[in-house]
Order: structure tokens, then sequence, then C-alpha cells
């Protein structure tokens, strides 16, 4: 229903839930793959549709919005092949022909898309779309006949506007910018955001010297791809050519270092590769990574996928030698700010610094860069190193990012006021992004400002009332502001509209805990996992839940804890709480193991010193037992809190997650 109305966003939500609980139907991976290729996520839909298809071979359906989507993702290969797995099934769909004659022509086979897409006019001569496509099959062949098509197909239906576009274009390249004129200026009515276009006209009005016209549009061009390095080089040389000397001059300077433009071009075999397994897939990717830096050790994009591969696999050992030989080969600016980048998000600070310094230095003036150094400084030597370099950037360069990273480098200088304004400035900067919000929330909420917190989440959730993760993070934030009813009352508006979500069932299930409700707290969590919510902390509650409820045994108790430890194996209260499962159900050695490994990582856990007291008492290890009690009377005289640090992770926005 949500598919056919065009809510896209809450089709894609339910139907990952559905996904989640039965990853191999067949339906629900064509129907996420309608929702993806809609909303142009094609790569996903390519992917749902190859699992599809490897499921169920004899679907046309599949094979069909297969043979559209790698269309649309330039994997041209893989389209003319599944048009042909398509018409094996549907031999009689004359559009389906006209569509592979028409991959064939982008495809370069000229004389097999001509063959084609003239015998389907011969039988369809009114259709627009027909002449449009032979045409374009035509065009580097014969511009006449490419003209006669599109003129017919205009004949046909005036408003056809790829046709419009498409004679503006020839036109232009002919050097008859007056004929274009009109064509690609109704195009651009009618279709604002259309980037090619723009750039034609932009290019068109130039020609024509209409100086001002040029820039306004190439200037909008450039805005909707701000990484099209041709529509860069257009509007620069626009510039230019309006006397705008210093304007051009800094877009000049952005078009050498995004450098020459790519081709879209995908290689054959992409549908194949998507139909592997994440694993099998994850096991190419790393074979092809690897011997492109062999065949290749002196390519820098080779070097980079190498080192991303490694902080994907967490082989964080590799990567200082990555690095140096990164930057031995002196790459484009663009090439170490991308490396500097995913180095600091996987909180490699130091390697990251020094990448970005060398971007910094090597390319044009960029403030993203200039942004991500001055973060990567202050986490790799401390914030005053870090402001220091945010105050270089202009004014005009200060974007929410900037004002976030502020808030937070004042905040680690003690500097907490401060930091409240630069998060203001911040939500003033960009107050339809849901982030600034969850960062807000966190900086307060960790400093237990929870009434300021309020006040941002609920301005966050009063511009965005459809973000349902910023509705959770108000609903939390009203529990730890001490609403609880607010909060509760919130949490069960937010199920009733998203009831397939998991994080939602989660954080209720957690509240509810927190007040000892642990019967609801466990029905909650239940739902939690069945829709696809297996993270620690899960595992961690649901598991204290069917503890205390009395409603589950022991030994579910058990299995979900034991599911906790794989996830977390490490962490002291997944470690006690499984103590003190061991000790319910008389497995006392057990327990013991658990409660020490847990006072390792935490000695001042009191739970885990009184658990093992009763252990080592259970044993008949009566010296060690007064001792653990010992250290429970020492350590609840320094009055230390014990509290599983989950709650207030809730509070930051931390475990709210899609993919908890």
């Amino acid at each position: 229903m949500a598919t056919n109305t065009g809510h896209y966003e809450r089709a894609h939500q339910v139907l990952e839930s559905a996904l989640r609980q039965q990853p191999q139907n067949v339906d629900v991976l064509y129907r996420l793959a309608v929702v993806e290729e809609a909303t142009r996520q094609w790569e996903s839909a390519v992917m749902r549709l190859a699992q599809a298809a490897k499921l169920d071979p004899r679907r046309a359906d599949i094979q069909k919005l297969l043979a559209v989507t790698t269309s649309e993702l330039g994997a041209l290969d893989d389209a003319s092949t599944a048009w042909d797995r398509y018409l094996k099934l549907q031999p009689n769909d004359d559009v389906a022909r006209r569509e592979r004659g028409y991959t064939a022509a982008k495809m370069g086979k000229l004389e097999q898309a001509t063959a084609e897409l003239e015998g389907y006019l011969a039988r369809h001569p009114e259709d627009p779309v027909g002449h449009y496509e032979l045409a374009q099959a035509e065009r580097t062949v014969d511009l006449v006949q490419a003209m006669q098509h599109l003129d017919k197909a205009l004949a046909i239906q005036p408003d056809y506007l790829p046709a419009r576009a498409a004679r503006g274009s020839l036109n232009y390249q002919e050097g008859k910018p007056e004929s274009a004129l009109p064509d690609l200026e109704l195009v651009a009515s009618q279709q604002p955001d259309d980037v090619a276009n723009l750039d034609r006209l932009g290019q068109t009005y130039q020609a024509l010297d209409r100086a001002a016209d040029a820039v306004r549009v190439l200037r909008r061009a450039a805005g909707l791809a701000p990484d099209n390095s041709t529509t860069a080089l257009h509007l620069g040389r626009a510039l230019a050519d309006a006397g705008q000397t210093k304007e051009s001059q800094a877009v000049m300077d952005r078009f050498r270092q995004l450098g020459a433009a790519q081709k879209n071009e995908v290689p054959a075999g992409l549908v194949g590769y998507l139909s592997l397994s994440p694993e099998q897939r994850h096991a190419d990717y790393q074979a092809r990574v690897a011997k492109a830096v062999h065949d290749h050790p002196e390519d820098p994009a080779a070097q980079v996928n190498y080192l991303k591969l490694m902080i994907e696999d967490r082989k964080a050992e590799q990567l200082a030698a990555a690095v140096r030989r990164i930057a031995a080969l002196k790459p484009a600016a663009s090439v170490l700010a991308d490396a500097g980048r995913a180095l600091l998000a996987a909180n490699q600070f130091t390697l990251a610094k020094d990448l970005l310094q060398q971007a910094a230095s090597t390319g044009p003036r960029a403030a993203d860069v200039e942004l991500s150094l001055a973060i990567a400084t202050y986490r790799a030597t401390g914030a005053e190193a870090g402001l220091h370099l945010l105050d270089r950037l202009p004014e005009s360069e200060r974007s929410s990012g900037y004002y976030l990273a502020r808030a937070q480098m004042l905040d680690a200088s003690g500097k907490l006021e401060e930091a409240v304004s630069a998060l203001d400035q911040a939500l003033r900067a960009a107050p339809e992004r849901p982030d600034s919000y969850r960062q807000a929330v966190a900086l307060l909420a960790s400093r237990g400002r929870a009434a300021e917190a309020l006040r941002s989440i609920e301005e966050g959730a009063r511009i965005l009332p459809g973000n349902r993760e910023i509705l959770l993070l108000k609903a939390s934030t009203l529990e730890m502001a001490g609403r609880s009813s607010d909060a509760e009352q919130l949490l069960n508006e937010i199920q009733g509209r998203w009831p397939e979500w998991s994080p939602v069932w989660l954080a209720h299930g957690m509240i509810l805990a927190a007040h000892q409700h642990y019967e609801e707290a466990r029905q909650a969590l239940e739902t939690a996992a069945a829709l696809g919510a297996h993270s620690p902390e899960a595992y961690f509650f649901l598991a204290e839940c069917t503890l205390r409820s009395g409603a589950g045994s022991q030994d579910a108790a058990e299995r979900l804890i034991g599911q906790a430890l794989k996830l977390s194996p490490d962490d002291p209260w997944i470690l006690s709480l499984a103590g003190r499962i061991a000790f319910e159900r008389g497995a006392y050695p057990l327990a013991v193991e658990r409660l020490r490994a847990a006072i390792r990582r935490h000695p001042a856990l009191i739970e885990a010193h009184n658990v093992l007291a009763r252990a080592y008492a259970a044993l008949g290890r009566k010296q060690e037992a007064e001792f653990e009690q010992d250290q429970v009377r020492t350590i609840q005289r320094h009055s230390s809190n014990e509290d599983p640090p989950y709650l207030s992770r809730l509070f930051q926005g931390s475990l709210l997650d899609e993919n908890q």
C-alpha cells in the first residue's frame, strides 16, 4: 500500500523488516527492489533482484526490473543479458525488444540497435519513444535521420521532454544555438533539476553571448552536482566571460581538484557478483583489490581501496604501512582527502591527520578538507590544536558540521556554555539535519543537561515530525528528564506508527526494565529481537528480564546471555549477569569464572562481588567469600556507580541505530 501511494520511505522500512524475518522471500526481495528503483537506489535494487533471480529464475517480472535497473546503473552488459532472459520468458513483449535495442545503442552496437529499433517502428510507427531511441542510435552516424526521428517523436507527443532535450543538444552541437534554445529552455522549465540539460543550456546561453544567463544556469547545475568536473569547468569559463574573475578562479581550482570526468559505465558481471552471499562478495572484492595493488603498485586509487579494505577487515596493524605507500605516491588532494576521511571514520586519528595535512597542502584550499583535518587533529592531539585549525575557516564556510565539531572541542576543553552556544549555531545553520539534533542531545545528555537536551530535541521533532529516529530520541530524552509518562505515551505512538521498527521496541523494553516492569519489558524486548534487534544490549536486557520476570526459565536466560557473550565477550556487565545466571542455575564454578572475569574488567561492580561471595560460599570457600564481602563494603563507602552504561547511551541516541 505504501509503495502504491508513493510513500517509498515507509514502504522500505516495512519491507526491510519483513526481509529480516524471511530473508529468502522472493516477493519481498522483488518489492524492495521496486521501491529502491523508484528512489534511485539502483545498486541496492540490483542486489535484491540478483538474489531473487537466483531463488526463482523463472520470474519474468524480476528479469524485467533487473534489465531496467542495471541499465539505469550503467551496467549495460548485464542489462542486455537480462533483456535476453526476460524475452525468453515473455517473447511477445515488443516494448522489451525496443529497450533491448536501445541498450545495444548505448553499448555502441549500432548495427544491432538500428535493426531492432527499425523493426519495432515498422510495427509501431506512432510510438514517440521508439523514434527518440532510434534517433539516439543514429545521432553519431546519420545526423539528418536522427533529427527527423526527433521531429517525428515531437510531432506525435510535443511534451516528450527526452526528445526535446536531445534535439536541443544536437542543434547546439551543430552550431545552431538559436535553434537549440527553445527546446532546452522548455526542458529546464519542466525539469529544473536535470543537470545535463542545465549544463547544455548554460553553454547555449554562452554561445549566444548571454553571459549572465549562462552563469545563472550553470551555477544551479554546479550546485546540484558539486562533484561534476565538466559542469565546474563550464561554470568557470562562463564566470570568466562575465568578468567575475575571482569566483572563476575558485571554480577552476575546484575543477582541477576534481580532475577529469569519470565514465559511469559498469563492467559486465555486476549481477553475478551481487547474487553472491555477503561473505562471497567480500572474498571476491579482497582478491580483486589485492590483484590491483600487485599489478599497479603505482596507482593511488588501488592503494586507497586497499587501505579501506584493511579498515573494514579491522587489520589495524597494516594501516600505517598502507598510509605510507599512499603518501609516497603524492597523489591528488582529493585522493588523500578520501583516504584521510576513511581513517577518521575508523577512529585512526593520527594517521588521518597525516594524510589530511598532506591533502590540505597539496591541492586548492577546500573547506571540507580543513574541517576534517581539524577534527582529526583534535582527536589526535587535543582540543586546543583542533580549535586553532577551526578558527582558520572563514565565516562564509562555517557549516553546521563546523559548529558541531566546535561544540565537541569546546566541551572537551571544559567550556560547556560556549559548547552549548555552538550547538545552537549548528542547529540554526541546518535545522533540517537530523544528525545535528542527535549530536546536540548526546553532548547535553552526557553532561546531565536534560532540560536543554529536551528543548533541542523537541525543536527537532517540530521541524521533522515524520522522522522516527528523532521522535524516539525525544521519547528517551523525556525519560531522562523524569517525564516517564510522557515518554511512555510517545513510545506507544511510535510503535503504533512503525510497528515493524525494532529500535522502538528495544528502547521501550530498556526503559520498562529500568522501572522494574520486567514482564512488560520482556515482551517488548522479545518483539525487538523478532524484528531483528540482535545487539549485545538487547540480549543483556532480555536475559535479565527473563530471569527476573519468572515467565522464562533459567535455561532460557542462559541461552540469551550466551548470545550477548558471543557478541561482546569482554563486557563486564554482561559477564556479571552471566555469572548471576550461572549461580541461579547452580553452576557455581562457571559463575566464579564469569564473575572474576567481570571484576577484572571493572573492579567496582558491587553485584559481581556480591554474587561471587555467594558462589564461593556455596563451594565452601569461606575465606574467599569473606574477602569479596569486604570488597563490597569498601566499594559502597566510595558510592561507586555500578549501573550498566546502556541506558545512558540510549539517552544519548547511540543505541537507536537502524541496524541494531
